[in-house]
């Protein structure tokens, strides 16, 4: 049977070195391979990697006593998993179970190719979409694909997480909400590359011109991989670049006999149209129910995680991100309003000679990006024939772009 790669030792052993510096980790016979730590002030004990993980699995040892006069909470047990099964009365051993979290996966089982499961979740229309869009992103870039995978070295997976640790800045800054994933960076930098070497977790990037610019880690349970972190460049969202990653990370599950894609915790639109199934994630409070003590906190713990849940179920917890990613972010001095931007077509009696061409990899100009990417999009060449020259009027700075089939002017009004 293959372990909970968030069970492994090694996995457990990162997060106590990152995340619980001086305590002690304990482990107890009623529940092997999950470690714990008890929590500082509260008499219950927390499992390691508390709800950092994409979900713990865990089997109960009917035969040990060793959870008498204690309490447990386990975060992120997925409600298919075998011990959501065990009897409710092992012993005086009791559990609450609180939802808390919908998650979603992809059965592969039956079918032999991403074409046939794209068949399975996806109308016509939708996949048809998804061909169109695949082809206009290759025929305007030069795309590769990279996964990272056993046999990578340890230079060339730092490489490729420097990148990972961009996109995520980048992603999250266009969404505008706060994340805990780079402060949590260290952990998964000492974490990936031995897992990886182990055959537990692999990247995948999107490379255009060999510079990732949508990528995804994902661990390996069996034939089960379990994603976890995504980010992509989101100057590219028109060409649904993390569609087409995601393709690609599906193929790969078939040439490799993967049978399950869990796509985990989380509601977004990309895993209801990829997925075709869903289950719950549910927290589990383990008591000894002979002990008072152990009976009252068990029970304002689960009074906890659904007070918890309600305020989720109320989106609460997506306010809270979006305002502590603007408190952040208001000390910042250099912030400032995006500029009035308007797109016109260009005129043709413009002579190009007299104006100054700009380099597009020119950093000071990343600003044009998603602008020139969505012109892009509507009306597709390769970028490799898109020059861009400036020229400033006034209060307005004008950008021309001009290839073989886009010519535009791009307008921005100095603020």
């Amino acid at each position: 049977m293959s372990r909970n790669p968030f069970t492994s030792h090694l996995y457990q052993e990162l997060w106590l070195k990152h995340f619980a510096k001086g305590k002690q980790p304990y482990a107890f016979n009623f529940i092997p391979n999950v470690k714990f730590i008890k929590h500082a002030f509260l008499p219950y004990y927390v499992n390691v990697g508390k709800n950092a993980t994409n979900g713990i699995t865990y089997d109960i040892n009917e035969a040990a006593t060793d959870y008498e006069n204690k309490t447990f909470l386990v975060y992120d047990v997925p409600e298919f998993a075998k011990t959501n099964k065990f009897p409710s009365d092992v012993g005086r051993l009791k559990s609450y179970k609180i939802r808390q979290y919908k998650g979603f996966l992809a059965n592969f089982k039956g079918l032999n190719s991403l074409e046939d499961y794209m068949a399975s979740v996806m109308s016509a229309k939708s996949r048809n979409k998804h061909r169109s869009t695949l082809r206009k992103f290759e025929n305007c870039f030069s795309v590769s694909y990279k996964i990272y995978y056993k046999d990578t070295s340890k230079e060339a997976c730092d490489e490729a997480l420097t990148y990972f640790k961009q996109l995520i800045v980048e992603r999250h800054k266009d969404l505008k909400i706060d994340t805990n994933i780079i402060a949590k960076w260290n952990f998964y930098h000492e974490l990936i590359f031995p897992m990886i070497q182990k055959g537990k977790a692999l990247l995948i990037c999107v490379n255009v011109d060999n510079k990732p610019i949508s990528m995804s880690l994902a661990f390996i349970e069996g034939n089960k991989m379990i994603g976890s972190v995504k980010a992509f460049n989101p100057d590219y969202y028109k060409f649904n670049i993390g569609h087409i990653e995601l393709g690609k990370l599906i193929e790969w599950c078939f040439d490799n006999n993967i049978q399950i894609l869990d796509f985990s915790k989380g509601e977004y639109e990309y895993k209801s149209k990829w997925t075709n199934e869903e289950y719950g994630y549910d927290c589990h409070i383990l008591y000894d129910a002979s002990n008072i003590k152990c009976r009252l906190t068990a029970s304002l713990l689960a009074l906890y995680f659904r007070l918890k849940q309600y305020l989720r179920d109320k989106n609460v917890n997506l306010l809270f991100k979006k305002l502590k990613f603007q408190f952040k972010n208001s000390a910042k001095p250099n912030l400032k309003a995006d500029p009035e931007v308007s797109i016109k077509p260009l005129d043709t009696t413009i002579d190009l000679n007299e104006l100054r061409q700009v380099d597009m990899e020119d950093k000071n100009l990343n600003f044009l990006n998603r602008t020139i990417l969505d012109l892009l999009y509507r009306n597709p060449e390769p970028i490799s024939n898109i020059k861009i020259y400036t020229k400033r009027e006034k209060d307005l700075v004008n950008y021309l772009v001009v290839g073989t089939v886009n010519k535009f002017r791009i307008e921005f009004k100095l603020n």
